[in-house]
């Protein structure tokens, strides 16, 4: 399993595809892994370069003691630079767009495009963001703001169950994703990198929790990167996220899929890839 010396003494973890096509660095959910990769022959069709990577304290890589946006925005620049990719294009799918968004920020250079799937927004700026969590997840969300350590203990806590059957967090496998689930392929890998996300721990998820809770170092007008935002109709979720991300990026455009949910990143990839402008 090929892996990267960060800086700081950190491992992380990646999977990297055929050197030949355009490189897409795609940013899994949370919690996810380097594991997260759409059908293999959609992503060669497109002639695409899919590298993907755990965040830290997910699968392979090793967890850091304070999360933020841009830091996980580093590695993901430190990764393409190892590869020697010099412009590529980011997909994030759901837990991944905020350290996606954080990435096409701080290496706006490198990034030709950006697409964001059923990705959350930051609080500060999706209305209704806070009232959206909810009485259970909204106490966390303001201690992160004051204490994050005491945070990512309740987060933890809460994770707790899933460790020992980490597939359960994918829920029972109903509603307008349950093709995607049955499915031959895809179900198998979902199962594949939720169990590879918690294998060492409730790190990775509470880091992802923590940093996206926090204020963010940056707002979205500030994103230069040619942004489409996707949202399924039939996802429950993100919809108020969507929307303020196709307003407040700069020239994002919005996508809505009538028939799809939260995966639907899975059963409409050739269309993100095909919206991805090209690295030169």
């Amino acid at each position: 399993m090929p892996r990267l010396q960060l800086r700081d003494g950190r491992s992380l973890a990646y999977e990297d595809g055929d050197p030949t096509g355009a490189p897409v660095l795609l940013f899994h959910g949370a919690p996810g892994s380097r594991l997260f990769r759409p059908r293999a022959a959609e992503t060669a069709a497109a002639g695409v370069r899919l590298v993907t990577f755990d965040r830290p304290g997910y699968g392979l890589s090793d967890p850091v003691e304070s999360p933020t946006l841009l830091g996980v925005a580093g590695d993901a620049r430190a990764l393409m630079e190892s590869l020697d990719i010099a412009r590529f294009s980011i997909v994030a799918w759901s837990g991944g767009g905020p350290a996606a968004v954080a990435t096409a920020r701080y290496a706006a250079d490198e990034v030709t495009s950006l697409a964001l799937v059923s990705a959350p927004g930051p609080l500060d700026e999706v209305p209704g963001a806070w009232d959206a969590l909810g009485d259970l997840r909204r106490p966390t969300a303001e201690m992160a703001r004051r204490e994050p350590h005491r945070s990512v203990r309740s987060v933890a806590r809460h994770m707790e169950p899933f460790l020992a059957d980490p597939i359960s967090f994918l829920g029972r496998g109903k509603g307008p994703d349950a093709p995607i689930r049955a499915d031959a392929e895809l179900g198998p890998m979902l199962a594949a990198q939720v169990t590879e996300a918690l294998r060492p721990g409730p790190e990775g998820i509470a880091a992802d929790l923590i940093t996206m809770w926090l204020p963010w170092e940056f707002r979205l007008s500030e994103i230069e990167s040619p942004t489409t935002v996707f949202h399924g109709a039939l996802d429950r979720h993100n919809e108020a996220d969507a929307r303020t991300y196709a307003d407040q990026i700069p020239e994002a455009r919005l996508v809505v899929w009538p028939d799809a949910g939260h995966l639907g990143v899975l059963t409409q990839w050739p269309k993100v890839l095909a919206g991805l402008q090209p690295s030169p």
